[in-house]
């Protein structure tokens, strides 16, 4: 949800559970009645100040009026719209799946590899978990001083935020699909 629909329903939304009306919230916070109603209908992008004095007010902290937790039910990405990514030589393909979620705080990834490729990312944030679906072929998933061999239809969980690489050393190419959770 855009930012400025998400602050001026939470705005309105608190302070009707309050049981203030716009224009006692706007007396007491120090802003023009006309001003509050745009901030309320998401036609206005309210300062910083603006915020902090509303918040003030309503006696909650600020970053509550900034929450965007708001999650669309149906969400769409077709696969012509996302560049993939080569590396390893150009024996593995990345292809972003779906985009990161600020709200879920997930984003997904197919992987190819083809014969002999690997792929060994960057490390992730701290706290961040990978869940990897198998979806045709054979990998190694080497982490932890572990090799894991990750079979057609299998899957595994592992801590993406530590040194992790696949590897496809069978004679088909396999596909993963790599979905990761940032709980931090």
């Amino acid at each position: 949800m855009e930012l400025n629909r998400a602050v001026a329903e939470n705005i309105k939304r608190i302070r009707k559970s309050k049981k203030l009306s716009m224009e006692r919230l706007a007396a007491e916070a120090g802003v023009s009645r006309s001003m509050l109603g745009q901030i309320e209908r998401g036609e206005a992008n309210p300062s910083v100040a603006i915020i902090g004095k509303l918040a003030a007010t309503l006696k909650v902290p600020a970053n509550l009026l900034l929450e965007n937790d708001s999650f669309e039910p149906l969400a769409e990405y077709p696969e012509v719209g996302t560049k993939p990514v080569r590396v390893d030589g150009g024996k593995a393909i990345l292809r972003e799946n779906f985009p990161y979620d600020e709200v879920t705080r997930i984003e997904s990834y197919f992987l190819d590899l083809y014969i002999s490729a690997c792929y060994e990312p960057e490390l992730s944030v701290p706290g961040c978990i990978c869940y990897v679906t198998q979806m045709s072929g054979n990998v190694t998933l080497k982490t932890e001083g572990q090799d894991i061999r990750i079979l057609e239809r299998g899957a595994v969980r592992f801590a993406a935020d530590r040194p992790y690489r696949f590897e496809n050393m069978t004679n088909t190419t396999a596909r993963l699909m790599l979905v990761y959770q940032y709980l931090k």
